[in-house]
């Protein structure tokens, strides 16, 4: 695919032809807007037809303490006349190349359930599983009509969860964050010291994430005089049966996860306001914002009770890197690195 409009009108018009309908100004912001100015789309022609689409989002990410240009994989689709033909792969290998001719360190995504096996029994991808969904419940009904329990006790009163009170420092103050300057790129700095693999949230990728066309985000900060101490990004959608809010990210000085639960804290009471059932968090339990999660109560989601069934991989191109992309110990992912919130 070329950088221009007709490419991206026509890449529309194959996923509408499938019934997955896509908003032009979403896959311009994130195909033509890309911050990192790569452009890695491979499109199957037939007599001047789409008959395949494979798409990648490039990033740049931290690996080891430097800094490289990967992809995730985030758009897949075989029009419904050409299936079966193996259009999938060798688009995925064509694409995975050109990537590593840009010295790419890796591919990596969320496949779904119906994509999964493809991606790690024929593309090679390394499994990082379960990814790491967390729940924060804020209404006692959704919870109850999303667990087996007997119809009695479905009956109970519908109630709203307490939050509990957290508070900052004398010294620090609540904000709202409507630029992603360089000491917001500082804070990440500092949150992300001691993480291996993970998707650079400098001020430009922050600026242009959180700009996504259709979306509505949320930024709160907490600041000591001008610099930001703590900062978290949300939104509540109406989705999965239920009003749901999403931690999109969550970075604050690295220990001071008092800090990041008062912000937090503060996040899911606007997030009740509006009207949130339940707030859904990505993190792993080594993320240095873990403990700042489970203060405000955050638990593991189990997998039974997950809204849909995604799968986390990655695929090394520098084979260097194996060893460190194959442990999730070593990965700092959120909602951030979702294309689907």
């Amino acid at each position: 695919m070329q950088h221009s409009e007709a490419d991206l009108a026509a890449f529309r018009e194959c996923f509408e032809r499938n019934g997955t309908p896509r908003l032009l100004d979403a896959l311009r912001w994130q195909y033509l807007d890309n911050p990192s100015g790569e452009l890695f789309v491979d499109l199957a022609l037939s007599d001047e037809r789409i008959a395949a689409i494979y798409a990648v989002q490039p990033a740049l990410v931290r690996v080891r303490g430097a800094r490289r240009l990967a992809v995730q994989s985030v758009d897949t689709l075989v029009d419904a006349d050409f299936r079966g033909r193996g259009l999938f792969i060798k688009m995925a290998q064509s694409v995975y190349q050109r990537v590593r001719e840009r010295e790419g360190a890796f591919v990596y995504g969320f496949p779904n359930g119906n994509s999964a096996p493809g991606f790690f029994n024929k593309l090679g991808w390394l499994s990082l599983d379960p990814v790491p969904f967390l729940v924060r419940p804020l209404r006692t009904g959704f919870v109850a009509s999303k667990l087996p329990l007997a119809r009695w006790l479905r009956r109970l009163p519908d109630l709203r969860l307490p939050i509990g009170r957290t508070k900052l420092e004398a010294a620090q103050e609540l904000r709202p964050v409507s630029k992603f300057d360089p000491a917001l790129g500082a804070l990440w700095e500092r949150f992300a010291s001691d993480v291996v693999v993970a998707v650079e949230r400098s001020p430009e990728y922050l600026r242009w994430r959180l700009g996504k066309p259709g979306e509505r985000y949320e930024c709160l900060g907490v600041f000591e005089g001008t610099q930001p101490v703590a900062f978290c990004a949300y939104t509540t959608v109406d989705k999965h049966g239920g009003r749901i809010g999403y931690v999109i990210e969550l970075l604050h000085d690295p220990g001071c996860h008092a800090t990041g639960a008062a912000l937090l804290a503060e996040c899911l009471r606007r997030m009740s306001t509006d009207g949130a059932d339940a707030v859904l968090a990505w993190t792993f339990r080594h993320a240095p914002n873990a403990k700042a999660y489970s203060r405000v109560g955050f638990v593991p989601l189990p997998e039974r009770l997950r809204p849909v069934e995604l799968h986390i991989g990655v695929r090394p191109l520098d084979e260097s890197l194996t060893e460190v992309l194959s442990d999730r110990r070593n990965w700092y992912i959120s909602y951030c690195d979702s294309d689907t919130v």
